[in-house]
């Protein structure tokens, strides 16, 4: 676990999960480059140095880490111990980690199903319980949940996956309930494909999706609004690719106008 100067900045702490790479580490550089000190936890070490390195770097901007598996709530509690100490609020929590596994249902493991609803619901609870406290105390904080256009649309092979993020988005709406009052905000982002590391894919695979980046700067966007508006869901998707269960796409690739 690492720390940089405790001072948060005027604009106050935003924590992500699942930083270290993919959308997550595109939404920490977004983030830090808007003026953001950031707090990131992720799995990998290597990598989330990396990303610590790259907003050291390039912004100077505070940011700390932590080590953790987000759907161990014993290794949450100690990565909230260690990377939110000194801090008194928060203002924004980026729910991220998750992942997936493509299986027909009576093919998929126990352990498989657990390996996707983990991080994707487990992680998302453990999150939110631990960072809820921190955004209540802090009135206009913005919570911003990354759902999946698998949310809506169920696919065969995919039953973990879509049920972990179907009660992902119930998760949130829960959330939103309980906090809005406190004045803390809820954003469903709701994406299609993205050209990520997600299953084992390298970017590049999938050009015609939408990139990490453009996914960092959704979430960033939301964090741009004055805090008096609430945008409850967002859903995107590249015009070059599919969305959900609609195939048509724009068949030449779109240029600035």
């Amino acid at each position: 676990m690492s720390a940089a100067t405790p001072a948060s900045g005027a604009r106050g702490w935003v924590l992500i999960t699942g930083a270290s790479r993919g959308i997550g580490r595109a939404a920490a550089l977004a983030l830090a480059g808007a003026g953001y000190p950031v707090i990131l936890w992720a799995r990998t070490a290597a990598d989330l140095d990396e990303v610590a390195k790259t907003i050291e770097q390039r912004w100077g901007t505070p940011v700390r880490t932590a080590v953790v598996d987000v759907a161990d709530p014993e290794r949450v509690d100690e990565a909230a111990a260690a990377s939110l100490e000194g801090v008194e609020s928060l203002r924004g929590a980026v729910v991220n980690a998750g992942g997936g596994i493509w299986s027909p249902l009576e093919e998929m493991s126990t352990d498989d199903w657990r390996q996707v609803l983990g991080p994707n619901l487990d992680g998302a609870f453990h999150t939110l319980r631990t960072a809820l406290p921190y955004l209540r105390r802090r009135p206009g904080s913005q919570i911003v949940g990354l759902a999946s256009d698998s949310s809506y649309n169920s696919f065969a092979g995919r039953g973990a996956y879509c049920a972990s993020k179907a009660g992902f988005l119930s998760l949130l709406e829960t959330a939103r309930r309980e906090v809005r009052e406190d004045g803390v905000r809820v954003t469903a982002l709701v994406p299609s494909r993205v050209d990520t590391y997600f299953r084992g894919k390298q970017p590049g695979s999938r050009p015609e999706a939408l990139t990490m980046a453009e996914a960092g700067e959704m979430v960033a966007s939301v964090f741009a609004l004055p805090p008096r508006i609430e945008v409850r869901e967002i859903q995107f998707s590249s015009l070059t690719s599919s969305f959900g269960m609609f195939p048509e796409v724009c068949a030449t690739e779109p240029t600035d106008v």
